[in-house]
C-alpha cells in the first residue's frame, strides 16, 4: 500500500543575509523548534532559503502560500517580505499560525490577530515547543480561518450588494471610519513614545483593572519583554484599580506596546501616563 503524502507547511521568516544575527535567530528557531514540532505532526517543512529546486524561488515561494495545508509566520523584525507573503496567505484564507519574539510591537492592523510570543534564548525555544503544538492543532481544525483581508472583503461584499440597505451600509461606513481613527491614534501614540530622546528613561505610569491572574500575567508579560526593565506595583492600591509603574532598559516604552499587552493577558488598561525614571536611583515622576 503506497504511504499517505506528507502535509506541507511553509515557513514564512525574515531571512537576512548568511552569518548574520537575524539568519542566525531565524535558522536557530526553525531547526530547534519549528521543524521538530511540525514534523512530528506529519508535515514536510519548506522554507524559501532552503528551496533548492531548479525555477522561479518567488514563483515556487507563491504557490507555497496558495496551496500548503499550513503556514507559519515569523513576524519577528517586521519584515516587508514576511508581512508580504502573510498578506497573500490570509487573501486565500487558509490556516495560518503567527509566533514572534517578545518585545515585537505588531502593526494595529494584525495586533489583534492570533500570535504566539515566545523568548529567543534556550529555555524559551523549550518552552514553545507545546505551546506551538496547540496552536498548529487549532489553526488547523479550523474550519473557516479569520483574518483582515477577509473581513474587509466581507465588509465590501455586503456593501455592494442589493440587498442590504441604506442602514447597514451606514453602519458598515461608521465601522471603518472607526477603525481608521484607532489605527491612526495607534501609529501617533508609538511615534510620540519612541521618539522621546532624554537623558533619563521614559516609562509609563500604567492603571488596570482585572482578576488577580490576569494582572499577574500582565506583568510577567510586560517583564519579559527587552525593552522592560522591571514593572513597580504601588502599594497603595486601595480602590479596583492596580497601579503599576513600567521601568524601561531603552529610552521609553511605546503606549501601544503596553495596550497589546494588556489585550492579550485580558486586562482592562484604565489609564497611561508617561513618567521620568532618573538612572541610577528610579526616582520616578509623571511628565507633564
Amino acid at each position: 500500500m503506497p504511504s499517505k503524502p506528507k502535509k506541507k507547511c511553509f515557513v514564512i521568516t525574515p531571512i537576512g543575509t548568511p552569518e548574520s544575527a537575524v539568519r542566525r535567530a531565524a535558522q536557530g528557531l526553525l531547526d530547534a523548534a519549528i521543524k521538530p514540532v511540525l514534523k512530528e505532526k506529519g508535515y514536510d517543512v519548506y522554507v524559501a532559503h532552503e528551496i533548492s529546486s531548479p525555477g522561479s524561488i518567488t514563483k515556487q515561494v507563491l504557490q507555497h502560500l496558495l496551496e500548503d495545508e499550513l503556514v507559519l509566520a515569523n513576524l519577528t523584525g517586521l519584515n516587508p517580505n514576511v508581512m508580504y507573503e502573510l498578506a497573500v496567505r490570509h487573501a486565500k484564507r487558509l490556516p495560518v499560525v503567527s509566533l514572534a519574539e517578545d518585545g515585537t510591537d505588531l502593526p494595529f492592523d494584525i495586533s489583534d490577530e492570533r500570535t504566539l510570543f515566545y523568548r529567543n534564548d534556550m529555555s524559551g525555544v523549550e518552552a514553545l515547543k507545546p505551546s506551538l503544538e496547540l496552536v498548529v492543532d487549532a489553526a488547523t481544525k479550523e474550519k473557516h480561518p479569520d483574518n483582515p483581508i477577509y473581513r474587509a472583503t466581507r465588509s465590501m461584499l455586503i456593501r455592494e450588494s442589493s440587498d442590504t440597505i441604506d442602514t447597514d451600509r451606514y453602519i458598515l461606513d461608521r465601522l471603518d471610519t472607526m477603525e481608521s481613527m484607532l489605527s491612526r491614534l495607534s501609529r501617533q501614540h508609538e511615534t510620540s513614545t519612541s521618539k522621546i530622546d532624554l537623558k533619563e528613561s521614559t516609562g509609563l505610569q500604567v492603571k488596570v483593572k482585572g482578576e488577580d491572574k490576569a494582572i499577574k500575567e500582565f506583568i510577567q508579560s510586560l517583564e519579559r519583554s527587552e525593552i522592560v526593565d522591571s514593572v513597580i506595583k504601588s502599594p497603595d492600591n486601595s480602590s479596583d484599580l492596580t497601579e503599576m509603574y513600567v521601568i524601561p532598559n531603552k529610552a521609553s516604552i511605546p503606549f501601544a506596546f503596553v495596550r497589546i499587552k494588556g489585550r492579550r493577558t485580558n486586562v482592562d488598561i484604565v489609564d497611561i501616563n508617561k513618567i521620568r525614571v532618573e538612572r541610577p536611583t528610579d526616582i520616578i515622576e509623571l511628565i507633564d
